[in-house]
């Protein structure tokens, strides 16, 4: 089948250009002409399989991407080469599914979603969550997953009942909880961390034998520090989370949480002092919608914060000079 993609002045190690275009609709030829999906009913099946599909052939066969701007009225483009671009999130537009993460579910038919949310919820959410998936399952899984379903149903018409078996089948698990909120509702991930505290441990009370007690409040002579984490789960979706706390010394504390209570609290006694604090540090969860709350640090961050605004600042200032010194 013949495609067209627009032409415009390129600018190298960009997304977003004539080769996404291209990438995206050649991919149309797989998903929708070839497994031939109802893209009315379900235009995830197609576009949104496709979304992932791209960005993933962009990255393998394109390389790093980089941020780019386009002035003089979107003609001329300006490369950032250190604003990488990621896949997961660049690729999959994580940015614009959090403005709409609690639209209709996917199983409504497509032609009957929320206005205005179609897009997010039928390109950005399904690329989220097949992004997941290879995060959760490991990408040789999903490929043999998405292979599987498209030898399978090639011009057989399937339908989400379809995917989501094969997707059982190949990775040897039942994950119909994860599409239950995926595809059947429209739950909203968000973890947290809701405290975080690591304090000198102390003697506190009265020691001694019957009759000779005394009452003592003095710390400990070897150094010893508790350590308490409460991590809370905001929003209705349901995910099992990693949890990480960093220590002084370089070590690491980490437990794996299922994720189904509101709220939960983690403790250990350690010889050092903890730092930092994170749930979900590999970042498997692509569809948690508030990503900087995931982090807690006790180490204040001043200069950190100081030194990027005024890096900030200093560049927007630059931009707005060499843009002046265009017409002198």
């Amino acid at each position: 089948m013949l495609f067209t993609a627009g032409t415009r002045w390129l600018a190298p190690r960009t997304v977003a250009e004539p080769e996404d275009v291209t990438v995206h609709e050649a991919g149309h030829q797989f998903w929708y002409g070839i497994v031939a999906s109802n893209e009315f009913e379900h235009a995830w099946m197609d576009e949104g399989f496709n979304t992932f599909a791209t960005a993933r052939a962009l990255e393998q066969f394109f390389g790093p991407q980089y941020y780019a701007k386009r002035y003089f009225g979107g003609y001329v483009p300006w490369v950032f080469d250190d604003l990488a671009l990621s896949r997961a999130t660049d690729g999959s537009y994580l940015s614009s599914y959090r403005n709409a993460a609690d639209a209709d579910a996917q199983s409504t038919p497509t032609w009957r979603y929320w206005p205005g949310t179609a897009g997010v919820v039928t390109y950005f959410k399904t690329a989220l969550w097949l992004t997941t998936l290879e995060r959760m399952l490991g990408w040789d899984t999903l490929q043999r997953i998405l292979s599987t379903y498209f030898t399978r149903y090639a011009y057989k018409h399937p339908e989400p009942k379809d995917f989501f078996a094969v997707v059982n089948e190949v990775s040897g698990r039942d994950l119909t909880w994860f599409f239950d909120q995926v595809y059947r509702s429209s739950s909203v991930f968000d973890y947290g961390v809701d405290s975080f505290t690591s304090e000198r441990l102390s003697d506190r009370g009265y020691f001694g034998d019957s009759g000779k007690r005394t009452f003592s409040a003095n710390e400990r002579s070897a150094d010893a520090y508790r350590t308490t984490l409460v991590v809370r789960r905001g929003g209705d979706g349901i995910f099992p989370v990693n949890i990480r706390i960093r220590f002084e010394n370089g070590q690491e504390q980490r437990w794996q949480w299922d994720g189904r209570e509101r709220w939960k609290q983690f403790e250990v006694d350690r010889p050092v002092r903890a730092v930092s604090a994170e749930v979900d540090p590999e970042r498997v969860l692509l569809l948690d919608v508030n990503y900087t709350n995931n982090t807690r640090s006790l180490a204040p961050k001043t200069n950190d914060a100081a030194r990027k605004w005024s890096l900030t600042w200093l560049i927007w200032l630059q931009d707005h000079l060499l843009t002046y010194g265009f017409f002198i």
